[in-house]
């Protein structure tokens, strides 16, 4: 696994047009905007949509420890990650224990 970045753009960031002739897309769902002086440059985004942009700006401002991510970049990369599966395995079990509750 390679891991080359630390920050991911926002869905703001990528759905800004570029400075060139095109546009970028979200790749969300959108639908023409009815408009009395026939503008057909807007777009309605679906509620789905723009909750998404506010769960994104929400975990956007998270923090996270920088020399953390670096320190574990470096031991993966030179192959001194270590694994401790029975970690992984409890907490998987926990995880999958708490999505049944939820469906119970």
């Amino acid at each position: 696994m390679k891991i080359t970045r630390t920050t991911e753009p926002t869905r703001a960031e990528r759905s800004q047009p570029s400075t060139g002739s095109t546009t970028r897309s979200t790749g969300a769902a959108t639908q023409p905007a009815a408009s009395s002086s026939g503008d057909s440059g807007r777009v309605q985004l679906s509620a789905l949509s723009n909750r998404l942009n506010e769960l994104e700006t929400q975990f956007s401002q998270s923090s996270f420890d920088a020399a953390k991510v670096s320190e574990v970049r470096n031991a993966i990369s030179e192959g001194r990650y270590q694994v401790n599966a029975s970690v992984v395995a409890d907490k998987l079990l926990a995880s999958a224990a708490q999505l049944a509750s939820r469906r119970g």
